[in-house]
């Protein structure tokens, strides 16, 4: 087997033909298909893959100087065209097929593969074989399947059964950057073992006192670390150059965040000692924490390498492209200080806004974030190229009054996700001092309102009015405010003088013209 051109040296990745450091730049790259109820990721179905389309996009991601995508092996995993074999146990010759077709693809344009699994796939037998061992009081799926010697077992098979298919078919497995055992490793915090607080807990690997928080959360730690190594072995004795990675979302501790919702993860002790050569954290510009608190929920590592591998622009966190933009670039460059050192945008083509958390996709508006985040026009992902047009980012500010926990610092963070909040009705007032003065061209209002109704604000720069909104608002609404002709300040004050509820702002732009 040829060896793998890309490897961890001195806890980074470096080209080992030219030596010289890898930083990884690329996409998550989906097809998404309408099934109907929902939309499903079916890029290497046989029924959907389409070689002339897939090899385009790597000319346009490979000739930008891209050189990753981001792929899952699995989310196709129910139907006659999805990865399990529809007439038995194993998996679907055909999806096997162009799993190696992209693999070559992507080998011809340069581009390298991280492929990631979602889940077992449905069919085939594999979620049965992980259920064998929850007698009834495991609750099945996740916590079952990580914390179970049968969950481990069926991912074993499942693995074994993709990596023996793709060597039988003398797949490149040198354009694999590393195989990713889980998208994002979580389990459910609501439902068994997670939900006794007293008791004794049994699982794959000891047993546990649920009274002692440590032991609790050692319980946990101790199975997904089992699940890692169990894997990790299996993929190394089909790739034993192969790079192995997880993915992950933040964990909600020791920094209190809504990351996740009732999803429970656990990171810094795997970071301390896992079979992992990467790690894989997935972290969002607009999140109800900055980025430096996720890093420390996260734990990052010293030793090892790791990657971004989802970052993006939430459409309904920042409505305007060009905006958006500036935050990923901002936000990457932030991680740069971090220990980040591998970018993969979530994603390339653009999802329908019904999926609910849809970003900015590379290719929308004519490509204008696949050209602007390029290496090609950006070199340096630690330091962006596109100059903000908000002069009230990060300003001075103050206001009449402030909720503990909603300061008026949050109305300038270039969060929409945090919010000033007055904590009381009309009349007030958030004052920003722009620390000298600025050409003003016009401003956005982000409202943080509940109930709807009408409001009245009227914002002043210096003390002299320049314009007064009288209309109907609602949450999360973006309120424009352009000025016929750019005027000169410094302080600019936003009074509310009429609101159906307390006052608030989630974010505050002021912008030059």
């Amino acid at each position: 087997m040829p060896e793998h051109p890309i490897q961890i040296v001195d806890g980074g990745f470096v080209d080992i033909g030219t030596g010289k450091p890898f930083i990884i730049r690329g996409a998550n790259y989906l097809t998404r298909v309408d099934l109907g109820t929902s939309w499903q990721d079916r890029t290497l179905s046989p029924a959907v893959f389409d070689r002339t389309t897939v090899a385009a996009d790597f000319v346009a991601l490979a000739e930008r100087g891209y050189n990753t995508v981001r792929v899952f092996i699995d989310s196709c995993n129910g139907g006659r065209s999805c990865i399990a074999n529809p007439g038995g146990p194993g998996l679907n010759p055909a999806y096997l097929d162009t799993i190696v077709e992209f693999m070559e693809l992507a080998q011809q344009n340069g581009i390298f593969i991280l492929f990631t699994s979602n889940d077992l796939p449905d069919n085939a037998g594999y979620w049965e074989i992980s259920s064998r061992d929850d007698a009834g009081v495991f609750p099945g799926y996740r916590n079952t399947h990580y914390m179970t010697a049968s969950g481990e077992r069926a991912a074993e098979i499942y693995w074994t059964d993709l990596l023996t298919g793709l060597v039988d078919r003398r797949a490149p497995f040198e354009v694999v950057l590393g195989w990713s055992i889980l998208n994002e490793q979580w389990m459910f915090k609501d439902q068994y073992p997670l939900t006794p607080d007293a008791g004794i807990v049994t699982t794959k690997t000891g047993t546990y006192d649920t009274s002692d928080p440590e032991q609790k959360r050692a319980m946990v730690v101790d199975g997904v670390r089992s699940y890692i190594d169990a894997v990790a072995r299996i993929i190394r004795s089909h790739d034993p150059n192969g790079l192995v990675t997880m993915g992950f979302f933040a964990p909600q501790f020791p920094n209190a965040t809504g990351i996740g919702g009732d999803w429970y993860v656990d990171t810094a002790p795997l970071v301390e000692s896992s079979a992992l050569d990467f790690f894989d954290f997935h972290a969002y510009p607009g999140e109800d924490i900055p980025l430096v608190q996720i890093a420390e929920n996260l734990g990052l590592p010293a030793d090892k390498p790791v990657i971004m591998g989802e970052v993006g622009a939430f459409i309904d966190r920042f409505p305007d492209i060009e905006e958006a933009a500036i935050r990923v670039q901002r936000w990457i460059a932030d991680s740069c200080t971090l220990g980040f050192a591998g970018w993969l945008y979530w994603e390339m083509l653009p999802a329908d806004l019904s999926v609910g958390d849809a970003t900015w996709a590379l290719t929308v508006g004519d490509n204008y974030l696949l050209d602007v985040l390029a290496p090609g026009s950006q070199p340096d992902a630690c330091t962006p190229t596109l100059t903000d047009p908000n002069v009230a980012l990060g300003a001075a500010v103050r206001a009449s009054r402030s909720l503990p926990g909603e300061p008026p610092e949050n109305a300038v963070d270039g969060n929409p996700n945090t919010q000033w909040g007055a904590g009381t009705d009309a009349r007030q007032w958030i004052e920003i001092n722009l620390g000298q003065p600025f050409e003003i061209g016009s401003l956005r209002l982000r409202v943080a309102q509940f109930p709807a109704g009408r409001t009245v604000h009227v914002i002043t720069v210096d003390g002299i009015e320049i314009a007064r909104i009288d209309s109907t608002t609602a949450e999360g609404q973006v309120l424009d405010v352009p000025l016929s002709v750019p005027i000169t300040g410094q302080v600019v004050r936003i009074s509310t003088t009429v609101s159906p509820s307390w006052v608030a702002w989630s974010e505050i732009e002021i912008l030059a013209p």
